[in-house]
This record gives structure tokens, sequence and C-alpha cells, in this order.
């Protein structure tokens, strides 16, 4: 019953999906690009949705299913808000490695109903990897950025892409789902894949 529920959900929310995604360099990677399935988590900073999904099930899903190569992983943001803007402009200045501990360290400790404290959370956490950015508060610095006419371009090519939560599992875009444990688990035994 779950498994036939599971592919009634998929079929009805999925859509056609032919947005272009933001560049590499606003993106966090996790797993072999060679994995089967491949999950991209549309996030925002201010989802409560995708924060609790990151402190409660993330690191259990790394070490489960991308660290045995099942999965390849990528948290890319839906930047409807000033927090994520903010987080791609910090991302385009940081290495692969360093854009995962950044995101790590912000959804740890961010404060989704403040976001001055989220912008200095970042501003500190630049700080640390020696990238310091001191007007990432500032809107006027931020709206000269690239991250924000990337951020602009991007939601205005699909309205889908205009709330969160928001998977897509290779290719399929499915509005609504959060890629939680179950799940993902469902996603794998129904390919065959599950170890």
């Amino acid at each position: 019953m779950r498994l036939l529920l599971l592919a009634f959900t998929i079929f009805i929310t999925a859509s056609a999906f032919s947005a272009e995604k933001l560049p590499d360099r606003y993106l966090v990677q996790y797993g072999s690009a060679d994995a089967p399935v491949k999950i991209v988590q549309y996030y925002s900073l201010t989802c409560p949705h995708c924060v609790a999904l990151f402190r409660k099930q993330f690191k259990q899903i790394k070490e489960e299913f991308i660290q045995t190569e099942q999965i390849h992983w990528i948290f890319h943001p839906v930047p409807m808000d000033l927090q994520t803007v903010q987080a791609m402009d910090c991302f385009s200045n940081l290495s692969e490695k360093e854009r995962e501990i950044f995101l790590e360290a912000i959804l740890e400790e961010l404060a989704i109903d403040r976001p001055s404290f989220t912008a200095h959370l970042m501003q500190k956490g630049m700080e640390v990897l020696k990238k310091p950015i001191p007007d990432l508060q500032e809107k006027s610095y931020l709206s000269e950025t690239d991250a924000f006419t990337d951020a602009f371009n991007f939601l205005k090519q699909n309205e889908d892409l205009n709330a969160v939560p928001a998977v897509e599992i290779n290719g399929v875009f499915l509005r609504g789902e959060i890629p939680n444990i179950a799940f993902i688990e469902q996603i794998l035994f129904e390919r065959g894949e599950s170890k």
C-alpha cells in the first residue's frame, strides 16, 4: 500500500522540469556523481522543513546513503529570501569543501526568525574561513553581486521553484516533498538499489 501511495504521489506531484539550475559555485554537493540516485534538495534558509531535515536526519543520510555511494546529494538554494541570497554570495567565494563546512555550520546554528543573526553567523563563518565579506548585510552591496543577479534570473524562469520544500530525484521534480530517510529508502527500494 505504501509503495502504491508513493507512486501515486510521484505521479501527481511530478512535473516536467526544464529550469536551469544555478551555477555550481552556489551548490553544495555530497557523494559520488556516479551514484545511481541523484537527489537535489531545493532549500531556503527560511524553510523550517529544510532546516529540520538537515538538523534531524542529514548526518544519518550521509552515513547510510551518501558514503555508501547509493545517492549523490545536492543542496540547491532557492533564493526567495535575503538570507539565502547572502549565503549564495558567500558560497561563490568558497571552494567545494568550504561550502560544505559553511552550510553545515550555518544550518546548525541559524535562527529562521532572526535574519540579522543568520547574516551575522555567515559573516563570522567567512571570517573563520579567511574570506571576510564585511558588507554582507548591506542591501546596496548585495544588489550589485553576481549572486543577486543569478538569484533573480533563477526565480523568474520557473514558478515551481518559488516554493520549498521541493526535491528532484533523477530529473523528476517533486514539489512539497522532503527527502527524509523513509522517502529515500522507498526510492532505493523501488529502484532495486537498497543495500
